[in-house]
């Protein structure tokens, strides 16, 4: 194999595979890329058997080939280049030989023959906005568990809301603690049965997406999701389980709504949080017409306590919450003001936008 490559075009393709790879990995051939030459260019190829990506970029290919690759050493050696074109040489028992100006490396690689191909992806096909879809997972993305031992939390679950002209998709995350979704129309596709996305799967897929303009195509199969763009394909496996009931934890109807400035309310629990308990970062929230106070106690760092005015007609009442989790739902909101809908003291409080019909979020209480 022998090709010419643009310094950009060879940083694109490697970058696109690295995060992918598992360097701590119980099968070796693992921690490599696939680089094959052939036609016009070179395709980068990555996978962990969950997640498998291919990176597709421009080249000048004096001879087709096959070659695997350590994608680190590779990509840090191109990024320290100063010329535009680098030349990629494979020279007996797989060795890669990189040329740029008068800098050059020889790289041991390995035979591409045992490394294994992505799985093949058939299903419903959707097609959305690829910014909405990006957004979907920003709005949602930080709920996600890190609870291995409740593996179905630990991605989003992606389920088909509404048929026909008000089809849309809908994205759900949650970690028993609070839960959020987004949902954004689409033009095709009838999903039967929602999914589950791995953690790392939607990191990938966000990461692929935020390239694209406009539509892209979505493919929803019973084990995998894949995505085609210009530039790349990508494949996931799905999580093998059951999303709990989340429509269950979301209160009917509320007694209490309360509007406050979202800014505001930011930076005043960031300020209480700062003398919560490291654990649990729990603050209390004295609700009161015309009022929001937010206080803080640590025995062994002292107390702390913010007013602010808020929009409230009701009688004043006490509840708590985890300070981090709030902040992560009033960061991913886009209004001036936040409302906040509570039954009463136990119950979970929903937080929506005013704008973002699509969009809502749900934090427990905790007892302080």
């Amino acid at each position: 194999m022998e090709i010419k490559i643009q310094r950009e075009s060879l940083i694109n393709g490697l970058y696109m595979t690295q995060s992918v790879i598992e360097h701590r990995t119980m099968m070796p051939i693992l921690s490599n890329a696939r680089i094959e030459a052939k036609g016009k260019g070179v395709s980068f190829t990555a996978t962990d058997l969950q997640v498998g990506i291919i990176a597709r970029e421009p080249a000048d290919v004096s001879d087709a080939g096959k070659v695997l690759i350590p994608v680190k050493n590779l990509y840090d050696i191109a990024k320290e280049l100063q010329n535009d074109m680098i030349t990629i040489k494979t020279s007996p028992n797989n060795w890669i030989d990189v040329t740029c100006g008068k800098s050059r490396f020889k790289i041991m690689g390995a035979s591409a023959d045992e490394f294994p191909s992505l799985p093949s992806s058939e299903g419903v096909e959707f097609n959305i906005d690829a910014k909405d879809f990006c957004e979907m997972i920003e709005k949602v993305s930080y709920a996600m568990s890190n609870d291995e031992t409740r593996y179905t939390l630990n991605g989003v679950f992606l389920e088909q809301a509404g048929t026909g002209a008000k089809a849309s998709l809908r994205m759900v995350a949650t970690d028993g603690h609070r839960l959020s979704y987004a949902e954004r129309p689409v033009k095709s596709g009838k999903l039967a049965k929602g999914v589950i996305i791995p953690k790392k799967g939607i990191w990938e897929l966000k990461k692929i997406l935020e390239d694209v303009d406009g539509d892209f195509t979505l493919q929803i199969g019973e084990k995998t999701i894949s995505v085609v763009t210009k530039n790349v394909t990508f494949v996931c496996r799905l999580i093998d389980g059951q999303f709990p009931p989340y429509n269950q934890v979301i209160p009917k109807e509320s007694g209490r709504v309360v509007s406050v400035d979202r800014k505001t309310l930011i930076q005043a629990l960031r300020r209480a949080a700062l003398l919560a308990n490291e654990k649990s970062k729990g603050v209390k929230f004295n609700i009161s017409p015309g009022n929001l106070d937010i206080s803080s106690s640590n025995p062994d760092l002292g107390e702390a306590k913010e007013e602010i005015s808020c929009v409230y007609k009701g009688e004043t009442f006490d509840v708590g919450f985890n300070a981090s989790y709030f902040i992560d739902i009033l960061n991913v909101l886009e209004d001036e003001k936040s409302i906040l809908e509570l039954k009463n003291d136990t119950s979970p409080c929903v937080i929506r936008s005013e704008f973002d019909k699509g969009f809502l979020s749900v934090v427990m209480p905790m007892r302080l």
